[in-house]
């Protein structure tokens, strides 16, 4: 009796534990991240490439334009943007020309001008 009841216990553990494995699931869903959002991966994602050229802008114009020791550090704002767009247009700062548009595009989606 005592045999069967560990057998049938070991034999529940075992599938129960073996589903979860052959799922291929880490409990964050489909190609998930730590925050529990899901990006399909290819052709069908569900980012946009105006949304991927946004967040490649803002990544340049955290690094080229508003750093710590940079010249617009805390002033980049609604009124200096015109400004600033008009730098990144004549190459003022030191970003690559083929990522000068997306963060033209981040500048004017942040700001408006």
């Amino acid at each position: 009796m005592k045999r069967t009841l560990i057998s049938a216990t070991l034999l529940a553990l075992i599938a129960s534990s073996t589903a979860a494995f052959a799922s291929g699931s880490s409990g964050r869903g489909t190609a998930g991240n730590d925050w529990g959002t899901q990006v399909k991966r290819g052709t069908n994602s569900r980012i946009s490439n105006e949304d991927r050229l946004i967040v490649r802008g803002r990544a340049q114009v955290r690094r080229y334009i508003t750093c710590k020791s940079c010249e617009y550090h805390n002033k980049l704002n609604r009124e200096t943007a015109p400004e600033v767009a008009q730098a990144v247009r004549a190459g003022r700062f030191e970003i690559q020309d083929n990522r000068r548009n997306a963060v033209l595009a981040y500048i004017k989606k942040r700001y408006g001008n």
